[in-house]
């Protein structure tokens, strides 16, 4: 990855079977305002025209054909095989608008301490209507590493990453078929910071044919990710606050609960959600600890409203404080 490069930017459209609209992203990259680019479609293993639709294009890109192995495969192959300074992701089914890639090289070359941008989008359907606008939220790197847990917020068809980032965080995880996404940007957060370019640059489908719609083999590999993901954070990546502390049991504790609570709150997985608690329980068995009420409450939580039910252990455990302190 550090030979002289020939290019500012490097696109990669990873496809699977897109006859349907890969030509519709192709031609979104060949009209940017930007011309310093250059072109890679990956075809990871395609059975439909995709292929004669890639190739018609003749020199106008590079097209790489792999067996079938997944999204995170497919990209790493291209950027295995490209020439850019920067580096920008396409879903098949997404759609570039004109001055994507000049907005977003201006905006890193302006605030140099970001070494990746993502953008605010459109949401189109499979028409290529648009049905929803969606401005994005931005937080520092800690806040964000804990949000990126709650709620993905980053397109990846919306980032523009500096190269140099992946000689330090590494490539995608090609363990990962529907989560590679987010378990990169969590990896590049615990180095740098990711900026946000506040305009919306890029059209995001939805359609009934999305392999992220495959809920059931995306829910497990989520839970496996996030999980693999929390355990390799050190404590003060996602809380800064705990820096300090003398008591690293007390504080590992509270992790495992704020986890637990995550899972719970934006992903429903009690379950899941349970396991922490367990984990924080074992570490700091007080009563002090909210996670020993949680685990209590158990299958009681599925009657309580969500705001109800993680308040609840705030509320006692410090009306229990409270108590011991009168005495």
């Amino acid at each position: 990855m550090t030979q002289q490069r020939t290019k500012l930017i490097s696109v990669i459209i990873p496809v699977y079977n897109g006859a349907n609209y890969v030509r519709e992203a192709i031609d979104s990259v060949l009209h940017q305002t930007l011309d310093d680019y250059e072109l890679i479609v990956v075809d990871d293993g395609s059975t439909d025209d995709t292929p004669a639709i890639v190739q018609s294009y003749g020199v106008g890109l590079t097209y790489i054909r792999q067996k079938n192995q997944g999204v995170a495969a497919a990209l790493n192959n291209g950027i295995g095989h490209s020439q850019g300074n920067y580096i920008a992701w396409l879903s098949h089914d997404d759609v570039f608008l004109p001055n994507k890639l000049e907005c977003q090289i201006q905006f890193l070359k302006r605030f140099q301490k970001f070494k990746a941008c993502y953008t605010d989008l459109y949401i189109i359907d499979s028409n290529g209507t648009i049905i929803r606008e969606v401005v994005t939220p931005w937080y520092p790197r800690q806040k964000a590493i804990r949000a990126l847990f709650g709620h993905v917020y980053i397109d990846g068809s919306s980032m523009l990453i500096e190269r140099s980032s992946f000689d330090t965080v590494g490539l995608f995880n090609e363990e990962y078929r529907y989560t590679q996404d987010t378990e990169m940007w969590i990896r590049m957060l615990r180095r740098f910071e990711i900026g946000r370019v506040p305009e919306k640059l890029l059209k995001s489908r939805v359609h009934p044919n999305q392999g992220s719609r495959n809920v059931e083999p995306h829910v497990a590999e989520e839970l496996i990710m996030y999980k693999e993901a929390f355990e390799k954070l050190a404590i003060t990546d996602v809380f800064p606050e705990f820096a300090q502390s003398t008591n690293h049991e007390r504080c590992m504790a509270r992790a495992y609960k704020w986890f637990g609570d995550t899972m719970a709150f934006y992903r429903r997985r009690y379950t899941f959600a349970d396991e922490q608690y367990r984990q924080s329980v074992a570490l700091w068995p007080s009563w002090s600890n909210p996670a020993r009420l949680k685990l209590c409450i158990g299958t009681q939580r599925m009657f309580l409203p969500r705001r109800l039910y993680h308040g609840v252990g705030r509320i006692v455990c410090s009306r229990l404080r409270a108590e011991r302190g009168k005495r």
